[in-house]
C-alpha cells in the first residue's frame, strides 16, 4: 500500500499562476488545494489538514500573505510554509523565516524549483524522528544552511562544509571517538544558523567595520542557533557547541565567558576551524588573507584565544594544505553561483 501524497495549498491572486504551479505540483506527486484570496485559503485551513502551505505575500496591493502564515501556525503548527515573495531578497528571508515561514521565493517562481523546496521542507520536518542516520542528518543540517544565511551572503557558501571537512581531520588526529566526531560535524555545518535570526542581517554584507552596536547583535548568533536548533534530542550536544564557538581560551568570548577546560573539546576544535575559513574568506568588507598572516594571527593567539593542544595540530595542517585551503572559498562560491544560475535556466 502506498503513502498519501503530501498536501499543499497553495494561495495566489493571479489565477494563471495558481493553476500553473498547482499543475506542476500535481505532477510531482502533491495533492493541491487552490485559493486565490487570503481570506479563501483561511477557511480551507480551518477545514483541511494541509502538510505545507505556499502563498504570496501580496495580495491586490495588500500584504495579506502574512496573514495566511501566523493563521497556519495557529490552525496546523506542523504545516510547513514557503512564501513567494517580490520583496528584495534580504528583507523577504528575514520576514519569512522570523515569521515562522521554512523558506521563501522571488517571483517569478519556478515552479519545479517550488516542488522541490517543499520536498525538502518536509523531509526537514522528519527532524523529529529519532530514528534519522547521520547521513541523514547531514542532508537535512545542509539544506538549512544553504537555504538561509549562505542565500543572504553568497561569500559564506560552503563555510559550513568546509568547517565541517577541517573539523574531522583535527578531532581524528586528537583521537576523539567516532559518535563525537560526528556529532561535531553536525556544529560545524549549522554553526552559524543562528545568524538568520538576528534582528538586522545588513552587517552580513556591510562595506567597512561592524560599529559596538552591530557587533552587539552579531554576539547573540551562536545562543540563537543552539536555541533554534534545540528541538531534535540527539543534538544537544551539537546544540552546546555551536553556542561554544566563540568562546575563547582565556575568557574573553562570548556569549558565556567560558575559560579553558569549560569550553568543550569539539567546542575548542570549531572554534579555531571556524576562525579560519573566516579569514580565508573574501567579504563584502575585507580580503581573504594570505597564508603567512593567518600562520602569524594563529601564533600570537596561542594560549589566548585558543588551546595550544588544539591550535599546533591544526596549524601543521594548514602549513602542510594551507595554500589549497586558501582558494576553496572562491571555488566554492563560484560553484554556487554557477548552480543557482542553472536553476533559474
Amino acid at each position: 500500500m502506498s503513502e498519501r501524497p503530501y498536501s499543499v495549498l497553495l494561495v495566489d491572486d493571479e489565477v494563471r499562476t495558481l493553476e500553473l504551479i498547482g499543475q506542476v505540483l500535481e505532477r510531482q506527486g502533491f495533492q493541491v488545494a487552490l485559493a486565490e484570496t487570503a481570506r479563501s485559503a483561511m477557511a480551507l485551513l480551518r477545514k483541511q489538514t494541509f502538510d505545507a502551505v505556499v502563498t504570496d505575500v501580496v495580495f491586490d496591493g495588500n500584504e495579506e500573505g502574512g496573514e495566511v502564515l501566523r493563521a497556519t501556525r495557529k490552525l496546523q503548527p506542523s504545516a510547513v510554509v514557503v512564501l513567494m515573495t517580490g520583496y528584495p531578497v534580504i528583507e523577504g528571508a528575514v520576514s519569512a523565516i522570523k515569521l515562522g515561514a521554512l523558506d521563501y521565493l522571488q517571483k517569478p517562481v519556478d515552479p519545479v524549483v517550488l516542488a522541490a523546496m517543499v520536498h525538502r521542507a518536509l523531509r526537514e520536518r522528519a527532524m523529529d524522528s529519532e530514528n534519522l542516520g547521520f547521513d541523514e542528518l547531514v542532508d537535512i543540517l545542509s539544506g538549512m544552511v544553504a537555504h538561509t544565511i549562505e542565500r543572504i551572503d553568497p561569500y559564506t557558501a560552503g563555510h559550513g562544509a568546509r568547517t565541517r571537512r577541517y573539523c574531522r581531520l583535527v578531532a581524528e588526529y586528537l583521537g576523539v571517538d567516532v559518535p563525537t566526531r560526528e556529532k561535531l560535524e553536525l556544529a560545524a555545518i549549522a554553526h552559524d544558523y543562528g545568524k538568520i535570526y538576528l534582528d538586522d542581517l545588513g552587517f552580513l554584507t556591510k562595506n567597512g567595520p561592524l560599529t559596538d552596536a552591530e557587533y552587539a547583535e552579531v554576539k547573540r548568533h551562536p545562543a540563537l542557533g543552539a536555541k533554534k536548533l534545540g528541538s531534535h534530542g540527539r543534538l544537544r550536544e551539537v546544540c552546546q557547541w555551536v553556542a561554544e564557538h566563540h568562546e575563547k581560551w582565556n575568557g574573553s568570548g562570548y556569549p558565556n565567558g567560558l575559560a579553558g577546560e569549560q569550553i568543550s573539546l569539539p567546542g575548542r576544535i570549531l572554534g579555531v576551524v571556524e576562525v579560519f575559513d573566516s579569514l580565508a574568506t573574501k567579504r563584502s568588507y575585507k580580503k581573504a588573507w594570505p597564508l603567512e598572516q593567518v600562520l602569524e594571527f594563529f601564533r600570537e593567539q596561542r594560549e589566548k584565544a585558543f588551546d595550544p593542544a588544539v591550535l599546533d595540530p591544526f596549524v601543521g595542517l594548514l602549513e602542510e594544505h594551507g595554500f589549497d585551503w586558501l582558494q576553496q572559498p572562491e571555488r566554492d562560491r563560484r560553484a554556487r553561483a554557477a548552480e543557482r544560475a542553472a536553476s533559474r535556466n
